[in-house]
């Protein structure tokens, strides 16, 4: 069993039918949940939940995709603070970086569509896209 971490890109794309990517990332996303679980950290529910009409509607897509919250912890914010201090102040966001190791510690792999998160370093950071994910490859 895989557990994937998902990336806001991807559940935007799904809830608003991005013409380009809405199709990848949803078969992307089935694909992922036929092979094990898919988890999200609270960076990805605050990001997907602006592009929704509501928090209550945000959380029921969540539930109705089967994706489960999974809280990052102290430990684990404190190494994301680690984890940036060592990089150049430019560049990612905070946020990403919580993303980064949210998916390094508690997924096997980070399904998105930012293939730059693989530049961040994060120790143990499997990154995935959707058409990666659909040939089979992770």
């Amino acid at each position: 069993m895989t557990r994937t971490a998902i990336d806001s890109n991807i559940l935007i794309d799904i809830v608003s039918a991005d013409p380009q990517y809405g199709s990848s990332s949803r078969e992307a996303v089935e694909n992922c949940a036929r092979e094990g679980s898919l988890i999200i950290c609270a960076e990805v529910v605050a990001e997907f939940a602006t592009g929704c009409s509501s928090a209550t509607d945000s959380l029921a897509i969540l539930q109705a995709l089967t994706i489960s919250y999974f809280d990052i912890g102290a430990h684990g914010a404190a190494e994301v603070g680690e984890v940036r201090s060592r990089k150049s102040k430019g560049g990612r966001i905070l946020a990403d970086y919580m993303i980064a190791v949210h998916a390094a510690t508690h997924a096997d792999r980070l399904l998105t569509r930012d293939a730059e998160f693989t530049r961040m370093k994060v120790p143990g950071l499997v990154v995935v896209t959707p058409m990666e994910a659909l040939r089979g490859r992770s």
